[in-house]
């Protein structure tokens, strides 16, 4: 019963984690699936051989071959191509086969006195009842479908870590699930030997804790793949954020002095919170552009005395507009304008001007502590 709480434990994780993540839809469902599938295996199998029979052992073996067609899917969406309807209906047909003949054989496969299904161990026992067919063949569908899911997955995950410039949090969760590709091999390999009667890696108990281990493996891949998308939208989402809370005051400031940059609302009702903040960011340049060509002449001893950005256009709208009219940066913003995790990597313009009206604002700040000495 270890191995079912300790995936059951597992599953909630994944399945409280894929609650929260919003990124594609399929690929959330498949891992909700994949998750369900799984640990309905293991609790099956864990179940052995307390309660064991032929409703059991298919129950379970759906259960597997449902798992795998989620994983193989959900590796295939990661491919550079996007993944082909032809290509779902062949995993899809191929399940369904698979599942149907499982579904069918199982009823013709010897059991014993205790009502439990002959293994792959028990091969003589079925040949002399001429059952033999029956049990080769369950267990050829079984570990046909279990090959298939491994080279699909084993051949997507070592591609994926072979990958340059992947970063470290990227390879981790693809080598969890790349280890329980090969720690399925070695499942199949065992089981086919079982077969021909030749017991390795300890024979039908080892290969319990075997598959608890794969699933396990599996598991903590999905996991760890899941939490690091979510920690990834966490990250754009405060760095939109911090943008904001650096560049809203100053541009609140320099279009008052300098509407017409302002696009009017109309035009920006479809906007998302980048497209957005990339208009505030050119609104607020254009505004320090005119305020810095302002040939006034009282403005002439401010650029006699600021000669350069930042300190120029920090100085010039402190004069025009007051010298509280840009607020002070909070060390809680400063300190997290330090972290480069929370910069905007998707537009690397867009973080280079956003900067720019960070360092105005630091200026600024400089010279209002500066004034209240």
């Amino acid at each position: 019963m270890a191995e079912i709480v300790i995936v059951g434990i597992t599953m909630g994780l994944i399945v409280i984690v894929s609650a929260l993540h919003k990124g594609r839809r399929r690929r959330v469902n498949l891992l909700r699936i994949t998750c369900v599938a799984l640990f309905v295996a293991t609790f099956c199998r864990g179940m052995e051989p307390p309660i064991d029979g032929p409703a059991v052992d298919l129950i379970k073996r759906i259960a597997i071959l449902t798992a795998q067609a989620s994983v193989a899917l959900l590796i295939l969406t990661f491919r550079a191509t996007p993944l082909s309807e032809r290509t779902t209906r062949f995993v899809y047909f191929f399940t369904g086969l698979v599942a149907l003949g499982e579904t069918v054989l199982v009823w013709f496969i010897p059991v014993d006195a205790d009502g439990t299904l002959y293994h792959r161990t028990d091969i003589d026992d079925a040949l002399a009842q001429g059952r033999a067919w029956a049990l080769v063949s369950y267990n050829f569908l079984y570990l046909s479908a279990f090959a298939a899911a491994t080279i699909v997955v084993a051949v997507g995950c070592w591609s994926t870590m072979t990958q340059r410039n992947q970063p470290f949090s990227a390879r981790l969760p693809v080598a969890f699930v790349f280890a329980g590709a090969i720690g399925s091999a070695l499942f199949i390999g065992s089981s086919l030997l079982d077969l021909f009667g030749h017991a390795v890696l300890g024979g039908s108990e080892v290969r319990t804790q075997l598959l608890v281990a794969v699933v396990s493996f599996f598991f903590i891949g999905l996991a760890t793949g899941v939490i690091r998308r979510i920690s990834i939208e966490v990250r754009k989402k405060l760095a939109l954020r911090l943008a904001h809370e650096v560049v809203v005051p100053l541009w609140r400031t320099t279009t008052t002095l300098h509407p017409d940059v302002r696009l009017p609302p109309e035009d920006q009702q479809e906007f998302d919170q980048l497209m957005t903040l990339s208009r505030l960011t050119i609104e607020t340049h254009d505004a320090l552009r005119l305020i810095r060509e302002d040939d006034d002449p009282a403005l002439e001893p401010l650029h006699k005395q600021h000669p350069e950005d930042p300190d120029l256009s920090a100085g010039l709208v402190r004069h025009l507009s007051g010298e509280n009219s840009v607020p002070r940066l909070g060390w809680f913003t400063v300190a997290l304008s330090r972290l480069r995790t929370l910069r905007l990597k998707d537009d690397e313009n867009l973080a280079t001007s956003v900067q720019s009206l960070y360092e105005i604002r630091v200026a600024v700040s400089a010279m209002n502590e500066q004034d209240s000495r």
